[in-house]
């Protein structure tokens, strides 16, 4: 009969010690000794005590210590852990009340947002570490990871992107950009990196629509305009590139860049006259509009190539004995439109030159044109011009 009380009152013992309320106060100290299993112990038994799993200060420690877990000790899931009991402190505390603290000394407010800040700041200064390493993917695993504990700053998974460009990644950093603009980033540099790796794999409406939805954001960038034409020129949508280009120039009519690339766009769609007319447009609004004068003095070249190979299939050259008079005559009224597309094109590319005067396209142009109007020594003057810049 002793025996059998005896074993009761053990069992009331142990049933009693169960169920003593754990001692919050003792798992912060074991954190800040760095005993961080003990403190694991103490506050995983308190997020399901009935006195203390409605407290936010529980959760609120509980997220310290396993952030502590997390990066003293890569305890696997201790981030997810920790981020979740900060939210569960947030949830129970919005104001953050019970554990928000002033050091009067320093003015430094200590509570959930200052300690993820700091958990965040961690991450963030080991990827700077890895990438000055060049250790890009571990770089970019941890700007990552600053990212998903504070998903409001998207400067870290910019980051991440550009560590994983870095390292030669390309779907991660595509990935990555991708999570910029989810996120609401409205730098131009997302929108045009996201363009390139959605063209580079032809998915060519994907690339549309980063630079439909960058344009809204910097509606008056011509080089986005561009992009977007080209764009839907590869889709075959040549009458909805021409609306839109249309419509920025009414918008901005002196607009010489837009006057250019709607040259460019009748160019492309094969209407020569009105690209030539459209370049000349350009140059009205603005008369040292360098890419207006290019295309013109381009498409003065192709007509000329035209002829120069014309003339080449006729069964004549100078100095020929045995041809037809028809051969020469077509020789000759060739040569003469050479020479006058040649001509035409010579203050094109004259004014090229001053404009951009070491331009090596430019001077080799040049050099052509006055080589094909007789003019040597112009062409020597301009070849040792050439030869000096390499």
């Amino acid at each position: 009969m002793r025996t059998f009380l005896t074993l009761i009152l053990a069992a009331i013992c142990v049933v009693g010690y169960a169920q003593k309320k754990p001692k919050i106060n003792q798992a912060i100290s074991a954190l800040e000794e760095g005993q961080l299993s003990e403190a694991k112990s103490i506050i995983d038994a308190a997020i399901v005590h009935e006195k203390t799993k409605d407290d936010p200060k529980t959760w609120y420690y509980r997220g310290q210590i396993y952030a502590a877990l997390d990066t003293a000790n890569n305890e696997e899931g201790a981030l997810d852990e920790s981020l979740k009991a900060f939210d569960k402190a947030l949830e129970l505390d919005p104001e953050q009340k019970s554990f928000n603290s002033v050091d009067f000394t320093t003015g430094q407010v200590t509570n959930i947002d200052s300690k993820k800040q700091g958990y965040y700041a961690y991450y963030y200064n080991e990827a700077i570490t890895a990438y000055n390493n060049d250790s890009y993917e571990e770089a970019a695993d941890n700007f990552e990871t600053a990212f998903y504990i504070m998903p409001t700053d998207t400067n870290a998974v910019l980051n991440a992107a550009y560590a994983s460009a870095a390292g030669g990644n390309e779907e991660r950093a595509e990935a990555n950009f991708k999570k910029c603009y989810e996120a609401g980033m409205k730098d131009k540099t997302v929108f045009l990196q996201l363009y390139n790796y959605a063209t580079k794999d032809e998915r060519l409406e994907d690339g549309l629509t980063y630079i439909k939805e960058a344009r809204k954001i910097y509606p008056n960038d011509i080089d986005l305009a561009k992009y977007e034409i080209n764009l839907l020129i590869r889709l075959e949508r040549t009458d909805e590139a021409m609306t839109e280009i249309e419509n920025s120039i009414k918008e901005e009519p002196d607009n010489a860049d837009l006057l250019f690339s709607l040259g460019v766009l009748k160019d492309e769609t094969g209407d020569k006259e009105g690209a030539w007319e459209t370049y000349k447009r350009a140059i009205e609004v603005d008369p040292d509009h360098f890419n207006s004068y290019f295309n013109m003095g381009a498409m003065l070249f192709n007509d000329t190539n035209a002829l120069v190979k014309e003339q080449g299939a006729l069964n004549y050259y100078p100095g020929k004995s045995n041809y037809k008079a028809e051969e020469k005559k077509k020789y000759e009224t060739l040569n003469a439109s050479i020479e006058d597309k040649l001509t035409e094109a010579l203050p094109i590319w004259e004014k090229l030159h001053s404009l951009k005067s070491e331009d090596a396209d430019v001077m080799t142009s040049l050099i052509y044109v006055y080589k094909g109007l007789g003019k040597m020594d112009k062409a020597k003057a301009i070849q040792s011009k050439l030869d000096a810049l390499n």
